[in-house]
Formats: structure tokens, sequence, C-alpha cells
């Protein structure tokens, strides 16, 4: 009797073991985190050769004041690329007043300059000369049809540079009289950056048009 006691409780202590068993699932939980950060496009414009010097304080630089016909004046505008997380494509655009008191007289440019290598003109985007009006030019930092990228920073404090868009500026030696020729000539610069990942198009004509 205590035999069979026995086998029965062990009986028993397999069926709990069983019934245990069926409902005792190995569980876990786990997750991944997936951190980003977000980059930026930062590009700034300097003229390094560009004369700020200003000794009677009349607002208009000395070394472009009372200029004569032929004179040339330094004058560099140049793309910095200061952000550190990304590179970019970039732009400038150069607006230049217009005058006809030239021979002939039709509108033309007050300034010539020579565009340096490295950078090419847009066709698309200029806006020829009017009278009393102003010529517009386009140039994208690249060559053959192709945007070069700026490269991303080194620093906060190092930042990649292109070459200047030129060096300097030199009044129209043709110039008649002093029709239109008062007061002051503005030069306007201004230099454009987008990033080069994620676009649908890398043409410059294409790239340009997120700006215009």
């Amino acid at each position: 009797m205590k035999k069979k006691k026995t086998i029965t409780a062990a009986i028993v202590l397999l069926l709990v073991f069983l019934v245990g068993g069926a409902i005792a699932y190995f569980t876990d939980t786990d997750n991944a985190t997936n951190t980003f950060t977000i980059g930026n496009v930062d590009i700034t414009l300097t003229e390094p050769n560009w004369s700020t010097t200003d000794e009677d304080n009349n607002g208009v630089p000395d070394a472009s004041q009372d200029l004569m016909p032929g004179q040339t004046v330094a004058k560099d505008p140049t793309i910095n690329n200061v952000s550190t997380t990304n590179p970019a494509y970039v732009f400038a655009k150069v607006e230049v007043p217009c005058t006809t008191a030239a021979s002939p007289a039709t509108p033309v440019e007050f300034f010539n300059y020579t565009v340096n290598s490295g950078w090419t003109e847009l066709p698309s985007a200029a806006v020829a000369c009017t009278s009393g009006g102003t010529a517009t030019h386009v140039y994208y930092y690249g060559t053959g049809g192709s945007l070069t990228a700026l490269a991303k920073a080194t620093s906060a404090s190092t930042p990649t540079s292109t070459p200047a868009v030129f060096n300097n500026v030199t009044l129209l030696n043709n110039l008649t009289g002093n029709e239109g020729l008062t007061g002051n000539k503005n030069i306007v610069v201004t230099g454009y950056g987008i990033q080069t990942q994620g676009l649908a198009s890398t043409t410059p004509t294409d790239v340009w048009a997120n700006f215009s």
C-alpha cells in the first residue's frame, strides 16, 4: 500500500509539473533607440581684400570713393562654409548698376570684372542692363555644367572657402560725361548655399531654381 501511495504521489507531482510547464513561457523584451542629429547649411560671404577704411566718415570706403574712369578697386567676394556637419553647393549673385553715359549710348554696366577659375555663369539666370537699371549675373561654384561641393568646415573656426568670384572691379573707361554718374553706385553680391544630399536634381539650373 505504501508503494502505491508513493507512485500515486509521484504521478500527482508529475501532473503538477506538466501543468505548470504548459503555462510557464520564457519571455523577454528589448527595444532599439536610434539617435539622429540634424545637419545644417551655414555659409558666410567675405571680401578679404575689400578696404573698409573710411577716414572722412562719410559712409563710403576711401578706396572706392571718387573713382575715375578705368580705375580698378580690389573686391574679392568669397563664400565660406562654416558648417562642420554638411558640405554645400553654393552660388553667387552679382548685381551691377547700369548707365547710358557711355559711347555708344546704350545701357551698359558701370563696372567690369573677370570671373575666376572654378566659377561658371548660369546664363538662364542673367538679367541684362536696362537704362538706369541693374544687371544681374548668377555664378555657380563648379565647371562644365556640374556643381562642386564646398566641403564642410574642419572646425568651428576653420571654414572651407571657395576661390574669390573675382578679384577686383574696374570702372568703365569710356564714360563721356557726368550723366547718371553722381551718387553712390552699389555692387551687391549675395551668396547662396544648399545641401548636397537629397536633391531631386543636381544640375546647376535645377538647384538654382530652389532659390529663385
